[in-house]
């Protein structure tokens, strides 16, 4: 027993030994004669490259709601050629899946080939270039029938696709089950019954080869129906969280601004191949044109070399995961911003005006609180006639980029001009002609007072709180006119440079116009840039010129993006508060905030605006608009506006509001006091929000009291 033990270890040893000594001579074999052979090497197989599609970054505001954020759907495209005669019964099938009428499905899987010329170009033996036109018979092989599919809507439309058995197909597989049910139930033949036996196995044999060529034939042609006929194409979409909130602003991209129902479809494991992949998105205005290269992500990459051989595993080569865009933190306030909105569309029911804007800016930063715009849907800017054509754009961002002529409230900088400079102070007097004064020279039209005040000898704060034309033509002739001084550059032009009026904000939604006084012909000029006309400016810079008077005289740039940050929440870049400079000093700012709480008085322009609890200080503005179209018309139109801030003795915000051609509920054009009601509207709902305290009592003006110096 013990010998025959000894025997099997040793044949079992010898076997092992010899297996041994096989693969080793294998091992040698391949390493040492064929080290290149594409059969033993993983470098021969082609890689299988792989994608993963990456989300836009985020838009969000000031306490980091998402304003705009992308999604992935899917389209349907369909090739009519491939359909072919399945068209009624493929839309019949997949018309509930869809949500869409048979009957336009239908249309759409019908193939319409058409005749088109083809130019082409080929070159003679002689060298000369020949253009040659020839007519093709052209077939759309892409028709979309469906758009912005969820995952959830793709996966029933293509399971019910997989499921798709045209008529003839189902005809042929239910002969087929009349077949397998004729021969379970066929009859029991007896053992001498061999000739009927014979002949009925036969038949159903002949049966079914008639049936199983054809059934073969038809669910080829119908898999390639099923599997390539629709299919789905990728697309990254932009959600606009809060429908149309703030569209002008952060603005649109290259597959437009559509506010879509919000789903947010993760597709941050599918492997796609490259023609797959969807297209990455452009800015194509505002902050998505603006930040283009912060907001795209990038998409993830997968090096993949898979071999049939038993020898090797699938390998993978390289892996780069999938990074969502970084996202763009904004100034503005999503509730705030609703606020300005609504009160605008309520502005607009009331003044029919081509359109509104409010702007409402924290002092002491320079942050946009809210930038709201809203335009009347049957407006046609001067120039442009093509409606459907106008209505494909953007939502215009009129408060940044339409170019007005201020109009009363620029006044604002002839008084700190002859304030800033000494030479008037809020007591000084002014005569003012009774409404009318024609200059000693530079132009012989006389000025007059567009309201009808009949004003005489009255402090420059009551000329101020009334807009008197002639009371800022008077300072600008008298006080500020420099006969000396080149073209561009009087005391009045350098305090409107300083003001900012003749440059752009720099803004970061972009969309600034070249703002500039267009003509210069000396103190004719200098008299009606005085009281607003001969200069074009956008709101935003008026905005931020009454902005720097609340902030003791320091001119801040608008602050509308605070900071770009990665998708999970670290902060790569910031953008802090940015002063431009001094534009008056200090005292000066106080003289002017003097004169603007006299305009929020009883014998002001802007009494109406007095809120309970707040001390206000304001200006209205009113434009008459000067175009040629205009004139030739006979029209009487105005740019109206009213600027103001509060609490007035210590400015927290300042709020804008203007309207385009406003009227009245008399049907006639309205003035910039037509703009408190919207200014009001939401300058309480604002020092709710912030949880502004009330005023201490209100501050006394000083229209009526005796002058203290001479005039």
């Amino acid at each position: 027993m013990k010998n025959q033990t000894n025997v099997a270890l040793k044949y079992l040893t010898g076997g092992s030994c010899f297996c041994f000594a096989l693969l080793a001579a294998r091992l040698i074999y391949i390493q040492g004669f064929q080290p290149e052979s594409p059969r033993y090497t993983l470098g021969s197989a082609p890689p299988q490259i792989s994608y993963t599609p990456a989300l836009r970054g985020e838009i969000l505001d000031s306490r980091g709601q998402r304003l705009v954020h992308s999604q992935f759907l899917f389209n349907l495209r369909a090739n009519p050629v491939l359909i072919g005669e399945h068209g009624p019964a493929l839309a019949a099938h997949l018309a509930p899946s869809l949500g869409v009428p048979v009957a336009q499905l239908t249309t759409k899987f019908r193939s319409q080939p058409e005749w088109r010329w083809k130019q082409s170009s080929l070159t003679n033996t002689t060298g000369l270039l020949l253009t040659n036109w020839s007519r093709t018979l052209y077939t759309n092989q892409s028709v979309l029938i469906a758009t912005n599919l969820t995952l959830d809507s793709w996966t029933l439309v293509h399971s019910n696709l997989l499921t798709y058995v045209p008529p003839r197909e189902r005809e042929l597989k239910q002969a087929w089950a009349a077949l397998e049910l004729r021969r379970i139930h066929s009859p029991k033949f007896k053992l001498w019954e061999l000739p009927a036996r014979y002949a009925f196995q036969r038949a159903l044999a002949k049966d079914r080869r008639q049936i199983a060529g054809p059934l073969k034939v038809e669910r080829l042609t119908n898999n390639i129906v099923r599997n390539t006929a629709i299919t789905r194409e990728i697309v990254e979409r932009r959600v606009y969280s809060h429908d149309n909130l703030a569209l002008p602003i952060l603005g649109s991209t290259t597959n437009g601004a559509i506010p879509l129902v919000e789903y947010r479809t993760s597709l941050s494991t599918l492997q796609l191949p490259a023609k797959e992949l969807p297209p990455a998105l452009k800015g194509a205005s505002g902050i998505e044109r603006q930040f283009d290269t912060e907001l795209p992500g990038v998409p993830g990459k997968t090096i993949m070399r898979v071999r049939g051989s038993r020898e090797f595993a699938n390998t993978q080569e390289l892996e780069i995961k999938s990074k969502q865009g970084t996202a763009v933190r904004l100034t503005m306030d999503a509730n705030l911003q609703s606020v300005a909105e609504d009160a605008l569309r309520t502005g607009m029911e009331r003044l029919k005006p081509n359109w509104m804007s409010a702007i409402l800016v924290e002092v002491a930063s320079g942050e946009i609180l809210a930038l709201a715009n809203a335009t009347d849907p049957n407006y046609l800017p001067l120039g442009v006639t093509n409606k459907a054509l106008l209505r494909q754009q953007p939502p215009r961002n009129h408060a940044v980029s339409d170019l007005i002529e201020p109009g009363s409230t620029f006044k604002l900088v002839t008084y700190a001009a002859a304030l800033d400079l000494g030479r008037i102070t809020p007591d000084s007097l002014v005569n003012c002609e009774g409404g009318s004064w024609r200059p000693p020279s530079g132009r012989r039209k006389p000025v007059v007072d567009s309201r009808g005040h009949h004003l005489k000898t009255v402090s420059v704060e009551e000329a101020f709180a009334t807009s008197s034309n002639v009371g800022a033509a008077k300072i600008a002739y008298y006080e500020l006119w420099d006969p000396k001084a080149p073209s561009f550059q009087s005391p009045l032009c350098f305090y409107a440079n300083a003001f900012g009026f003749n440059r752009r904000t720099g803004i970061l939604c972009g969309g600034e116009p070249i703002t500039r006084i267009p003509a210069w012909d000396g103190i004719g000029t200098q008299i009606i840039l005085s009281y607003g006309y001969g200069i074009y400016v956008t709101p935003l810079q008026v905005c931020m010129a009454y902005a720097a008077i609340a902030n003791d005289g320091f001119l801040m740039e608008p602050m509308l993006v605070k900071s770009i940050e990665h998708s999970t929440g670290g902060i790569i870049r910031t953008f802090p508060p940015k002063q431009v400079g001094q534009v008056v000093r200090p005292e000066t700012a106080r003289q002017l905030l003097r004169l603007l709480t006299a305009v929020v008085s009883p014998k002001g322009t802007g009494k109406d605006a007095v809120l309970e609890g707040y001390t206000v200080a304001g200006k209205t503005g009113t434009a008459n608009k000067m175009t040629k179209e205009h004139l030739a018309s006979g029209a009487n139109a105005h740019f109206s506006t009213f600027v103001g801030f509060l609490p007035a003795e210590r400015p927290k915000f300042c709020l804008l509001v203007c309207a385009d051609e406003p009227t009245g509920m008399d049907g006639r054009a309205a003035y910039g006091a037509a703009c408190i009601p919207t200014f009001k509207q939401i300058a309480i709902s604002t020092a709710s929000y912030l949880t502004i305290p009330l005023s201490s009592p209100v501050v006394a003006t000083h229209i009526g009291q005796p002058s203290i110096t001479p005039p």
